[in-house]
C-alpha cells in the first residue's frame, strides 16, 4: 500500500485512538520518515486544539490577562498551522500528486477508445473541459475521478503500443505557468506538470522517456478547450 492509503489513520494515531488503525498503516507509519512528519504536524495541530479550548480556570479581577492572551495566540496558532497543512496538501502539492498518481491505477470507470467520447464524460463529471492527448502511439482506455485531497480528480488512462500504461491525472484546470517537476513513488517516477492547460499528474509502468513526452506535450499546451493535443 502506498502512503495516501495509510495516512487516513494518521489523525486517528495524532488522537491517540490507536484501537482504530490496522497494524499494517502502524508499521508503514513507523517505517517511513513523510509519514512521521505529517504524523508529528497533525500531533501539533491536535496539542494545540486542545489547550486552545480547554476551560480556563475562573481568575480575579485583577489578574493579568497573559493566559487569555496565550490562549488567544494558541487559537491563532492553530489555524495557521491549519491553514499550513492546507496548503502543503493542496493542489500541486507532493501529497496529492502521489497520491492521484496512486489512484489512478485503478481501472477505468468509463471505458473508450473515443478521444471525444472521453472527454465528453470528462467534462460532465468534472464540470470543466479537460484535456484528452491523442497520438498514434497512445490508445485512450477510459476515464476515472476521484475525490484526492478534497479535490476531484479525473484521470485518462492510456496504452502504448509496446503494452506499458500512462495516466495523466488532472489536479485543475487553472493556467500555470509551465514546469515539470519529477518525483519518486516507491521506485516509480512520478511527473506533476503545469500548464497553460492546468496541473496533472503524469505517471503508469511505460518508461521515463514516454511519460516525459506526454508531459512536455502537455506542459507545451494552449487551449484547454480544445480537448486534443497531437504528440
Amino acid at each position: 500500500m502506498s502512503c495516501a492509503e495509510h495516512r487516513r489513520y494518521l489523525a486517528a494515531m495524532a488522537d491517540g485512538e490507536l484501537c482504530l488503525v490496522p497494524p499494517g498503516a502502524m508499521a508503514h507509519v513507523r517505517a517511513c520518515q513523510s509519514c512521521q512528519g505529517e504524523l508529528q504536524t497533525q500531533s501539533l495541530l491536535t496539542a494545540r486544539l486542545r489547550e486552545a479550548v480547554a476551560p480556563l480556570p475562573a481568575r480575579p479581577t485583577s489578574e493579568p490577562r497573559g493566559r487569555w492572551a496565550t490562549a488567544a495566540a494558541a487559537v491563532l496558532l492553530v489555524m495557521a498551522l491549519a491553514a499550513g497543512l492546507a496548503v502543503w496538501q493542496g493542489l500541486g502539492g507532493q501529497d496529492q500528486a502521489l497520491a492521484a498518481a496512486s489512484a489512478a491505477q485503478a481501472p477505468p470507470q468509463f471505458r473508450s477508445a473515443d478521444t471525444m467520447a472521453i472527454a465528453n464524460w470528462c467534462e460532465r463529471r468534472s464540470e470543466r473541459p479537460i484535456l484528452v492527448v491523442a497520438a498514434p502511439d497512445l490508445t485512450p482506455l477510459g476515464a476515472r475521478t476521484d475525490q484526492v485531497a478534497g479535490s476531484r480528480v479525473i484521470t485518462v488512462a492510456y496504452r502504448t503500443g509496446a503494452g506499458s500504461h500512462v495516466t495523466v491525472s488532472w489536479l485543475d484546470t487553472s493556467p500555470r505557468q509551465p514546469s515539470v517537476e519529477a518525483r519518486s513513488d516507491t521506485g516509480r517516477t512520478v511527473l506533476l506538470v503545469r500548464s497553460p492547460a492546468g496541473t496533472a499528474v503524469v505517471a503508469g509502468d511505460a518508461p521515463e522517456s514516454t511519460l516525459w513526452s506526454v508531459a512536455a506535450r502537455i506542459q507545451g499546451s494552449r487551449d484547454v478547450a480544445t480537448q486534443a493535443v497531437l504528440l
